[in-house]
């Protein structure tokens, strides 16, 4: 045998030695666990639901071995809440060993029964964790909710899995909404969410008004319809994409959306061709945000828009595509996107598209207006202009701030009327946390027109705040 290979035989045996060695045991009353946390919390969870999993750090801060004899719920096999050790579910488990200066993850996870109350519900339990004759313990705590569920109970080759709401149903806020999959509004039928209801989409879920189908969405001031994901815990409060959409169809009907808040989707709302003359949709006093694709997609689409906020579109604030007719009115579109790295401006207008053949097909832009709005975002330029000469291309920004390209002729009042255009990054309370109100830096104070407050609707802000003689711009006056 050679030296290199005793050599190499020797440092094997070497090695699997000290692996194998262990720190001597600790059964010193005094050597206790240490955890990341005294309460494991969750924060709220939907009852028949289970949560998210949750977990806890258990460290050892002796330089000596420890043996855990038992790590059980208090609560027993009645728990509402499970456990998993080192890779093994269970409601207890036994014997289990920490080396020195070392730790181990526990996780925990509940499902709440459905309490039959429209209140939330507090559940509790322990972990008991027995070790050198210590029994030391960490509080469990859930915040349960019984909502209203709707599954998947019909599939469809165009749209997946989705079920039918009731024709002409009407949602309280009695209880919360849990959307699995598409909810459809059908042909014909009509859905109104009144004041205070949450609506809560699970992951890829969304909502489909069929053609002739009509949804109302009755907020108040001070109590307005949320629809976000169904993910509650802090982390997510701001994650964009969680779910899928709002998609009026086309075809569908009077549809109109008042003093809502939807976020952290992939598109807030997507409105297909009109085929009649009333908007696709009227949005009111709401606030778009935070989307992983546009706060609003519009497909020739004619929409009517006031007192609103779309914000922070990972790709658009608006696209409004294949023609249409738009106008808004105190509507502001500010882009601050956080989750990745956004190339394509906060409003986008177009006439036209490529077939699958690769011909264009043309499609008028019949309107496109912007009265006392404020078009803002990071990028140098935040207002896109893609047409094509074919077809009509008509739009209008009145009285309004834009961050708009140095290199575009602003000076054609068919086109622009009393702008103001600014390479300011932001002049908003905190537009990384969806807060558009504008601060005392803004130009758009007192700088807009009381000719564009063309219905009583506009006399108020977002807030509800009376409008000045000389209104500010956007979707807010100033707090000055």
């Amino acid at each position: 045998m050679n030296k290199t290979r005793v050599l190499f035989l020797f440092i094997s045996v070497a090695a699997l030695l000290f692996a194998c060695r262990k720190d001597p045991l600790s059964t010193d009353p005094s050597d206790k666990l240490e955890f990341s946390n005294d309460t494991v919390i969750f924060d709220t969870v939907f009852t028949t639901i289970g949560s998210t999993t949750k977990r806890l750090l258990i460290y050892n801060p002796s330089d000596k071995r420890i043996v855990i004899s038992s790590i059980q719920l208090a609560g027993g096999s009645a728990s509402k809440f499970r456990l998993n050790v080192d890779g093994v579910p269970g409601i207890s488990h036994h014997d289990i060993e920490i080396q020195g200066k070392d730790s181990m993850f526990l996780f925990v996870e509940v499902t709440l029964d459905a309490s039959g109350q429209n209140n939330p519900l507090i559940v509790s339990d322990s972990i008991l964790f027995m070790t050198n004759g210590n029994l030391q313990d960490v509080d469990l705590v859930a915040w349960g909710q019984d909502a209203y569920f709707y599954y998947p109970d019909h599939y469809s080759e165009g749209i997946g899995a989705y079920s039918i709401v009731d024709c002409d149903d009407v949602w309280t806020n009695e209880k919360p909404y849990v959307v699995y999959g598409l909810l459809v509004v059908d042909s014909a039928c009509s859905l109104d969410i009144m004041e205070g209801v949450k609506v809560y989409f699970h992951k890829n879920s969304g909502m489909l008004i069929y053609r002739d189908g009509t949804l109302r969405v009755n907020g108040q001031p001070g109590n307005p319809v949320t629809m976000q994901g169904d993910r509650l815990e802090p982390f997510y409060q701001n994650v964009p994409g969680q779910w899928d959409r709002i998609w009026f169809y086309n075809g569908s009907k009077n549809n109109t959306i008042d003093h809502a808040i939807i976020k952290n989707g992939t598109v807030g709302v997507h409105a297909d061709t009109v085929a009649n003359s009333n908007p696709t949709v009227a949005i009111n006093n709401t606030q778009i945000f935070q989307m992983s694709g546009a706060c609003l997609l519009a497909q020739g689409a004619h929409i009517k828009a006031e007192n609103s906020v779309f914000g922070n579109g990972g790709q658009f604030c608006a696209a409004l595509v294949l023609g249409g007719n738009y106008d808004f009115r105190h509507c502001t579109f500010g882009s601050y996107y956080q989750y990745g790295n956004r190339q394509t401006p906060a409003l986008l207008l177009n006439n036209y598209y490529e077939d699958i053949d690769g011909n264009i097909q043309l499609r008028d832009l019949d309107n496109a207006y912007f009265g006392n709005c404020i078009i803002m975002g990071n990028l140098e330029n935040e207002i896109g202009f893609d047409s094509d000469n074919g077809a009509l291309f008509n739009y209008k920004f009145d009285y309004s701030v834009l961050r708009i390209d140095p290199e575009v002729n602003t000076s054609d009042i068919n086109f622009f009327n009393q702008i103001i255009k600014t390479d300011k990054d932001t002049f908003f309370v905190d537009q990384f946390n969806n807060d558009f109100h504008i601060d005392g830096s803004s130009p758009a104070i007192d700088a807009g027109s009381s000719s564009i407050i063309n219905s009583p609707t506009l006399f108020n802000d977002l807030d509800g705040k009376g409008r000045k003689l000389n209104p500010d711009m956007g979707a807010y006056e100033s707090q000055e």
